[in-house]
């Protein structure tokens, strides 16, 4: 009888579990009306990050950023699912200027928003890395510098350019 085959899995140290958890609690602050947990949110990308292919080990400086993008998608296929024909799907557009008025956001915000970052992804990943760190995860410019290997001040533009781009692009509603 053969062995079983070694696992893909890294192990995660204590202290980087509670990392995860403490972003997916920023999450969960920012989108209360998910039903998903913390935990679960932190659960749900573990197992989405190691069925990828060339995963990093957890202590590689690689690692988080691929967890934040692992607990972004579950949140979006979530509110996918949510927000579908089955369960409701002609929502109205809710504009930008009554979006600012509240501190969370629902699931039809979310996409709309993460419709936005997708192209911001595709012109500048820096842009929408420093955006959902410092958004999402409550990230410091210092903290996100060291990650990026810039400087402070670099992402502190960064995240204004990003910001003005992704206003005019939730604001509008139009494709460019």
């Amino acid at each position: 009888m053969s062995q079983p085959a070694q696992s893909r899995i890294p192990s995660i140290s204590g202290d980087e579990y509670k990392t995860l958890l403490q972003m997916a609690r920023a999450l969960h602050w920012r989108c209360p009306s998910w039903t998903l947990s913390p935990t679960a949110l932190v659960h749900e990308a573990l197992i989405k990050i190691h069925a990828w292919p060339d995963l990093p080990p957890s202590d590689d400086p690689h690692f988080m950023p691929l967890a934040a993008v692992a607990m972004w998608q579950v949140l979006v296929d979530s509110a996918r699912r949510k927000l579908g024909v089955k369960n409701g799907g002609g929502l109205k557009f809710v504009p930008l200027t009554e979006r600012a008025r509240r501190t969370t956001l629902g699931p039809v915000e979310f996409l709309d928003l993460n419709r936005a970052l997708d192209e911001l992804i595709q012109m500048n990943p820096r842009h929408a890395f420093v955006v959902i760190y410092t958004s999402w995860f409550g990230s410091t410019a210092e903290e996100i510098a060291a990650m990026l290997k810039v400087s402070a001040k670099t992402v502190q533009r960064d995240l204004r350019a990003a910001n003005a781009w992704l206003a005019s692009r939730v604001n509008t509603g139009t494709k460019q």
